[in-house]
């Protein structure tokens, strides 16, 4: 496996990842990442967890939060915000469960028995609402509240899917849910009615040759809102094997048409996230590569060849192009990937961390503010030299003769202030 070149890193992790979120306020910098999986029960002794990053631990002020998940291996999750309150929360997938738990504390906070497994959560922007994608095609939507975590009952159920949901996703604005799933397509849904399906196909358009008798089974491991109405929505398609598609689709009068198309992988995607700004997409292929894509050109910004020895399980895009909290020597990470290779990649576009005051940054430093004052001590004396020689002239021979104190008076008045009683000085009037 390529080592990825510093500023980018490699950490080493205790367990197999399979779930990762990634939260940034752009407001105050606040950033919390937190990632789930395992590899066994708590009896064979390998510790199935959720690790949480908080401020504090990304400052080194402490170590990071550890919760454990018992015989239950977390498969998604997610962090998030009340806008209104300002509380922090963190939702699990936990085989047929879904738990909360209060960040930075930990503390759980709530139970949801979904009745059937579950692959994908998704919370919406006024965090009253949460999707859960389950492994039999349903979308099932929960009312929830900081005080309440959700009805016992979901208050929509969305029927539409055939396979394992992979993504749920919400529209900042609208009350639009987006999800995708196994079976190829992608779905539009409003308090629980479909308002679109959206049909993905994995065909080069300029393939030649033949086209295979069997079509392909096509799985749209991701999906989002490219806007906040929920009118622009991003997919990514892949087969079992062979080149993965990126498209976008634009609603119009008549429904949601795909505006185009792109091969965005030589190999199928396996995880997908869009960053809170819709500005960069972070794509994770089954080869272990990285994918950073950028949404408004719409081209890829860079490859990151082989970065896990196993398909990438989860990876998240930087919130925000914003400081924040946490961020080493000022290097800005802008996507996070984790696999079941038990390592986390930290990646950045950055080519080198910006200096920090070390030795030749310092000396540089020194040098340019010494030159600086140089120039302003010469300037100054170049200002000052004929008023020197003037002073010369007019008061040695009086300070040789009188003294210092009549030097004194001398310059104040034949160099500084002209006194009145002087011939050619006018005086206003009182």
């Amino acid at each position: 496996m390529p080592r990825p070149r510093p500023p980018s890193r490699i950490e080493p992790l205790t367990f197999p990842v399979f779930g990762i979120s990634w939260f940034g306020n752009p407001g105050d910098g606040t950033s919390y990442t937190a990632y789930c999986g395992g590899g066994g029960s708590a009896r064979t002794g390998v510790g199935n967890s959720c690790i949480v990053q908080t401020p504090a631990s990304q400052n080194g002020m402490d170590v990071p939060l550890t919760i454990s998940t018992g015989d239950d291996i977390g498969v998604a999750l997610q962090i998030y915000q009340n806008p209104v309150t300002g509380k922090v929360w963190l939702i699990v997938a936990l085989s047929h469960e879904i738990h909360r738990y209060s960040l930075p504390s930990g503390k759980p906070d709530g139970v949801i028995n979904v009745g059937e497994g579950v692959n994908a959560v998704g919370v919406n922007g006024m965090t009253d609402q949460m999707a859960v994608g389950c492994d039999s095609g349903l979308v099932k939507v929960y009312a929830m509240t900081d005080e309440d975590f959700a009805t016992a009952e979901p208050a929509h159920v969305c029927e539409g899917h055939e396979k394992t949901v992979c993504a749920c996703t919400f529209s900042m604005r609208g009350g639009r849910l987006l999800t995708s799933a196994k079976d190829g397509t992608a779905k539009v849904w409003k308090n629980g009615q479909l308002l679109a399906t959206l049909e993905c196909s994995v065909e080069d358009p300029k393939a030649k040759g033949p086209k295979p008798k069997r079509p392909p089974q096509v799985l749209v491991r991701g999906c989002a809102f490219a806007d906040l109405e929920g009118r622009v929505a991003l997919t990514v398609a892949s087969g079992r094997r062979g080149a993965a598609f990126l498209a976008q689709w634009i609603q119009d009068e008549n429904g949601f048409s795909c505006a185009v198309r792109t091969n965005c992988s030589p190999c199928p995607i396996s995880a997908m996230d869009l960053s809170a700004d819709a500005g960069l997409m972070a794509l994770g292929s089954v080869d272990g590569s990285i994918i950073l894509w950028d949404v408004a050109a719409w081209k890829t910004m860079k490859t990151f060849k082989e970065v896990h020895d196993l398909p990438v399980t989860g990876i998240a895009a930087r919130p925000f192009p914003v400081p924040l909290q946490g961020e080493d020597n000022g290097v800005q990470i802008h996507a996070r990937s984790a696999s079941a290779d038990s390592q986390l990649a930290c990646l950045t576009l950055q080519r080198k961390a910006p200096k920090q005051g070390g030795e030749s940054s310092s000396s540089g430093y020194f040098g340019l503010t010494l030159l600086t004052r140089l120039l302003y001590l010469l300037m100054l004396l170049w200002a000052v030299y004929p008023i020197f020689r003037e002073g010369q002239q007019k008061c040695l021979e009086t300070y040789q003769t009188t003294g210092l104190k009549a030097l004194r008076q001398c310059i104040v008045e034949e160099l500084l202030i002209a006194p009145s009683w002087r011939p050619g000085v006018s005086v206003p009037p009182h």
